[in-house]
């Protein structure tokens, strides 16, 4: 038994909130076998809950926002460096909620003209303050770990509006899964702003790529550049470029 392995799997559960062992799997290069076995051990130890098709962590030990928030911070910093020289006055856009999204607003001009689209409740409060901003907010359930409101009961009427637009976030990055999201509910809202928006700005670290979470809310060749903070392997590039996804790092 690699106790460095399963030590390393119990915060990395802790931090993502909820798994598959498919993804377990792919992030600590050994088999499904192994990793059931790793779970239970991590279940024993009052670390996770065991789930259909992977593992939850317990609700004492999961990860706030904010703690998530702290994590590769300078990486999220760079991204945010160059994904906001996209956002020009006069854009309706969407920002998704995410601990990289979260911070894109805050290098904005307070004075930009823009129409904002969001589900995340503290770029909600900071759109609010900018007079110079119209602020839609997307769902109407709140969600404390996620720190996002999500779509319950009636259907979103989102794809009524036209949105130049999204800067969106993703759990994990795969060439054959895409883009995927671990909240069922929130992936709702994902897929119906890929499927309207005019152009897709992925904002992406690198510990997420080849990483494959519950639920595809997009494919990979769906989004129009993708922003991250370094070069990707030798197989994405070459995806990304057969695909004509431009690419920003």
């Amino acid at each position: 038994m690699n106790n460095d392995r399963i030590s390393n799997m119990g915060k990395y559960i802790i931090n993502q909130g909820e798994v598959t062992t498919e993804e377990l799997s792919q992030k600590f290069n050994v088999s499904i076998v192994t990793i059931r076995r790793d779970l239970k051990k991590l279940e024993e130890d009052n670390i996770i809950t065991k789930i259909y098709g992977g593992a939850k962590a317990r609700s004492d030990k999961l990860k706030s926002f904010e703690q998530r928030e702290n994590l590769k911070k300078d990486e999220k910093a760079h991204i945010i460096s160059i994904a906001k020289n996209f956002i020009t006055s006069g854009d309706r856009i969407f920002i998704d909620s995410g601990t990289t999204t979260e911070n894109l607003i805050n290098d904005l001009d307070n004075n930009i003209h823009l129409t904002i689209f969001t589900n995340n409740l503290s770029i909600i409060k900071k759109a609010a303050s900018m007079e110079n901003v119209n602020l839609f907010v997307v769902g109407n359930y709140y969600n404390h770990t996620s720190n996002s409101f999500t779509y319950w009961g009636s259907s979103p009427t989102i794809k009524d509006f036209n949105i130049d637009k999204a800067f969106m976030c993703t759990s994990g990055l795969t060439i054959k899964d895409g883009l995927t999201n671990k909240n069922p509910i929130e992936q709702r809202i994902k897929s119906t702003i890929c499927s309207i928006v005019d152009h897709i700005y992925l904002l992406v670290d690198d510990s997420k790529i080849g990483i494959s979470s519950l639920m595809t809310y997009a494919k990979l060749e769906d989004i129009d550049t993708m922003i991250t903070n370094k070069r990707p392997p030798a197989e994405y590039l070459d995806f990304l470029r057969d695909k004509d996804v431009k690419l920003e790092y």
